[in-house]
Formats: C-alpha cells, structure tokens, sequence
C-alpha cells in the first residue's frame, strides 16, 4: 500500500515539473536575446512600442546615421532602448 502510495505522488510531481514541456520545439527568433523578462534584446525589429513603457531612442542620446533597428527592453518592458 504505501508504495503504490508513494508510486503515485511520485508520479503527480513528475507531471507537475513536466506540465508545459514542448519537447525543444518552441525557440526564440534569430537575433533574440531574453533573461528572464529582466533583459530582452531584438535585432532589426522596428516594432511598435507599447505605451505603458518608457521609451528611449538613441538619436535622443547621441548622433549618428547608421542605425541598426535594435530594440532593448528592461524589467519587462517598462524601460525600451530603441536604436531606430
């Protein structure tokens, strides 16, 4: 009895650690960086900014001709870097 017991709630937390798994299967974009939502980075993604977030452009910064389209995105968006 107690080890089809213990069968069995070894059995529930193994389906709770692996709840959600894909296998491998789901991947980040070419040119994506994310920890964690602490620190996301996208290349070349001219995206739109949400409007809860403070945005901050580089040509704000400093000058230059040659931008890169990156976008920097911290503490889950509510700091943006963009560089376009």
């Amino acid at each position: 009895m107690r080890c089809k017991t213990l069968t069995l709630l070894s059995l529930a937390a193994a389906a709770l650690v692996f709840t959600g798994c894909d296998g491998g299967k789901a991947q980040m974009t070419t040119g994506e960086t994310n920890v964690l939502g602490l620190y996301k980075n996208v290349q070349e993604s001219y995206a739109p900014t949400s409007p809860n977030s403070f945005t901050i452009n580089s040509d704000e910064l400093y000058t230059r001709k040659n931008f890169s389209g990156d976008k920097t995105t911290l503490l889950w968006g509510l700091i943006t870097i963009e560089d376009y």
